[in-house]
């Protein structure tokens, strides 16, 4: 065994229990949309703040709290309001069942981990079900601790983006286990960073008693942007309607923004209010219908057009006709159809104000001519370009003079 031994800490009773209660930190508050929250689970000498404070220096990290596994394991339900956890090894976990049992656990319901040394050397790494169940990305191995820079990559992948640099002297000899993919190698050919399902691991130590530097902070919260939760954002400019989501979360006006796991597929709904018509979505959806899969965050804009025939008509007398003024939102087709009235249809090419003639037909044309005045229906759809018609009735009473 190369690794370096560390001094083991021992702890008065009442502060114990303190520490167990407080758990560094860790809360019940839920993350918000945007602001990822994360928890490093670490069984070292000190906790880690040095790499503490490089995931904390992301605009888009809302917290990093520390939970120390040297004194205890966390519950699933600590562990639920985070996004992602990080764990790293080196004094022993508390009990290494219990931990690799909750981790799993955490990872079925649909957080993210991110192992660090020495979680991939044989003897320190989680237990139970996280070990047994193939979830990690490595095989445990040796503890070499060689001094090691960032040696060859994969600069396509995801998580190597914006990382240009990484150095440590601590370091295992950890095999690629079935299924995982492997990202980036040490300067010395061995494996150094790879992935499999919803963990990413390293095979470097970052805590603050180890030499390292370069960008483990950036690494780690690349995994969390490109698998974590993303976020689908909805504009309603006009209000002109609400639109919502299956899987549910959106209900704009309301609410226009939601995170949902990676690759969770999202169909959008949008339903026009009384006058106005659906004109199509635009951004990551075009056209009437949405569908689309969260691989990344999303924005989506739901267009509604003004659609509002006048509540009175322009009655021609001297040829039994009328004019009904249509106001539109935008580009589109308007037809006005009914069972006593010739069909018109006519392009409005902008916003602005349409008119549309109103004409007895058949008996009711006939009508007109006897008794001058004839009752009709009438029926305006207005479909804006790119959009889904809506329709108005509207009853009207020709006249013709005598």
């Amino acid at each position: 065994m190369m690794r370096r031994m560390r001094s083991q800490r021992f702890f008065p009773a009442a502060l114990l229990i303190a520490l167990l209660a407080l758990a560094f930190g860790v809360g019940p508050a839920s993350a918000a949309p945007g602001a990822y929250r994360i928890i490093i689970v670490q069984a070292n000498c000190e906790p880690p703040a040095g790499f503490q404070a490089q995931l904390k220096s992301f605009p888009d990290v809302a917290a990093v709290d520390i939970f120390d596994a040297c004194l205890g394991t966390p519950t699933l339900a600590e562990l639920t309001p985070y996004d992602m956890a990080v764990t790293m090894d080196n004094s022993g976990y508390e009990d290494p069942e219990a931990i690799g049992n909750v981790l799993a656990d955490y990872i079925d319901t649909g957080g993210l981990l991110f192992q660090y040394a020495y979680d991939t050397e044989d003897g320190l790494a989680p237990q139970g079900r996280l070990a047994t169940g193939g979830y990690t990305p490595f095989i445990p191995g040796d503890n070499p601790n060689q001094d090691v820079t960032l040696g060859e990559f994969n600069a396509a992948s995801p998580l190597m983006q914006g990382v240009t640099a990484l150095a440590t002297e601590d370091n295992t000899e950890a095999a690629l286990a079935p299924g995982a993919t492997l990202v980036a190698k040490w300067s010395d050919g061995r494996n150094l960073i790879a992935f499999k399902g919803r963990v990413a691991s390293a095979t470097a130590f970052v805590s603050d008693e180890s030499e390292w530097s370069g960008d483990f902070g950036r690494l780690t919260v690349n995994w969390v942007r490109w698998v974590g939760r993303h976020n689908l954002t909805v504009s309603n400019p006009t209000a002109g309607g609400t639109v919502t989501s299956s899987p549910g979360g959106i209900d704009c006006g309301t609410i226009c923004s939601v995170a949902l796991p990676h690759q969770t597929p999202v169909t959008l709904s949008a339903t026009p209010k009384r006058g106005f018509a659906f004109a199509g979505f635009s951004g990551a959806c075009a056209g009437i219908a949405c569908a689309l899969t969260l691989d990344a965050d999303k924005a989506v804009t739901a267009n509604f057009s003004t659609f509002a025939p006048a509540k009175k008509v322009k009655l021609n007398r001297k040829k039994g006709t009328a004019i009904l003024s249509v106001k539109v939102g935008g580009s589109g087709k308007l037809t006005l159809t009914g069972k006593k009235t010739k069909r018109q249809s006519k392009t409005a090419k902008a916003a602005g104000k349409v008119k549309l003639l109103i004409k007895a037909k058949g008996k009711a044309a006939k009508a007109l001519a006897a008794n001058g005045k004839a009752k009709v229906k009438v029926t305006v759809t207005y479909t804006p370009t790119g959009g889904f018609p809506a329709s108005s009735v509207k009853p009207v009473t020709l006249r013709l003079a005598g």
